[in-house]
């Protein structure tokens, strides 16, 4: 079991390192291929929408053939897209092998709560957080090494060597998943179950909050290093900020999900919904005092509502609706992130200002909010 646990944090940590990896390089890659902002907005765009319409497949997948074999695909697409972007001569040729990475990304994230409802009957809040906490540990790596250690490392290859790095791990974790034994077969379940998951109000509350909190983090994935550096700050410092937002979820990822076991589920949701529109805020009214805090800030609300969401499946769902739950829970929150980086980079390109896009953020923020205070617990005491 621990093998498994470890494996699914492995899966995660690749998944989420290979996504984040742009974010610090982006100035580079808009240089070095010509890609206006709002193109450069894409390559955040098109991996969400893949996740998103992947995600509902991934549950139709596991219903017929079991858990294992999705992951080997997710992980085959992963290091594939994630590999061939390194080769990629033009802004065409990226946005499609970052197509291939996300649909990958796609079918893999519904797996991984299916995995723990099959493998993990107690403690679901805490196996949860293990696991997603590489979400979190691999966006924080991805960011914080991509400018000061693997650029500089790569030579030549500039920002082409850290995609080469996380599709080399990616390919090591599909390995070793060849290694471990299948547990439950699919055995042709019914589909019914995604039948019934469209009638389920809390699967929407939660896939509303599971899109406001994707939206605003793969927005600032986006735009955070060009916002500071449009401030004065260096590329080094500007990257910075990107992994900061990531490096607050590694505690508070896995804090909310093992916490809401005693607390219930609701409460941290409140509270991150609150603490996000206050970092919100501060990008916006005091972007230069205490820069690094508004990140943290960020980081650690928008990684409590991703992990803590990932355990309403397992709380509220069958074993055979867990996959229809969290892939509608997906489709919905990476499918409308598709407008968010590319439409704050619009914003940035025909105005030459950064206050419409935070301004879009807060509405986002403010939302949020809302639909933590209307969503209901969920924890079985």
């Amino acid at each position: 079991m621990l093998a498994v646990l470890a494996l699914a944090w492995l899966t995660a940590f690749s998944s989420r390192s290979n996504t984040i990896s742009v974010g610090s390089v982006l100035p580079l890659i808009q240089r070095d291929l010509g890609l206006s902002y709002a193109q450069a907005g894409l390559l955040f765009g098109i991996p969400v929408l893949m996740m998103g319409l992947f995600s509902i497949p991934s549950g139709l997948i596991m219903a017929r053939v079991g858990v294992k074999p999705v992951l080997l695909i997710s992980l085959s697409l992963l290091a594939l897209g994630g590999g061939l972007r390194a080769v990629a001569s033009n802004g065409t040729a990226l946005f499609v092998f970052t197509a291939i990475l996300g649909a990958g990304i796609g079918l893999v994230q519904p797996a991984l709560p299916r995995l723990i409802k099959d493998r993990f009957t107690h403690n679901t809040g805490l196996m949860t957080g293990i696991y997603s906490n590489g979400f979190s540990v691999g966006a924080t790596v991805a960011a914080a090494l991509a400018v000061p250690v693997l650029v500089p490392f790569s030579g030549g290859l500039s920002w082409r060597g850290p995609f080469i790095v996380w599709a080399a791990v990616v390919a090591l974790t599909l390995v070793a998943w060849l290694f471990v034994p299948g547990g439950k077969a699919g055995g042709g379940e019914s589909l019914a179950p995604f039948a019934r998951i469209f009638r389920n109000r809390v699967c929407w509350i939660a896939s509303g909050i599971f899109l406001t909190q994707s939206m605003l983090f793969y927005i600032l994935n986006s735009w955070l290093t060009s916002y500071y550096q449009s401030l004065g700050f260096s590329l080094a410092t500007a990257a910075s900020t990107v992994a900061l937002l990531s490096a607050a979820s590694i505690v508070f990822g896995f804090a909310g999900p093992a916490i809401s076991d005693r607390a219930g589920r609701r409460p941290p949701f409140v509270l991150a919904g609150g603490v996000t529109v206050l970092g919100v805020l501060g990008l916006m009214l005091l972007p230069t005092q205490a820069y690094w805090f508004w990140p943290l800030l960020i980081g650690s609300s928008t990684s409590v509502l991703f992990t803590t969401g990932f355990v309403i499946p397992v709380d509220v769902a069958r074993s055979d609706e867990v996959g229809a739950f969290t892939g509608l829970m997906l489709t919905v929150g990476f499918g409308g992130v598709m407008i968010g980086p590319p439409l704050v980079g619009f914003l940035r390109d025909i105005t030459g200002s950064n206050l419409y896009g935070l301004l879009f953020m807060l509405a986002i923020a403010v939302g949020q909010l809302w639909l933590t205070l209307v969503m209901p617990e969920t924890r079985r005491r």
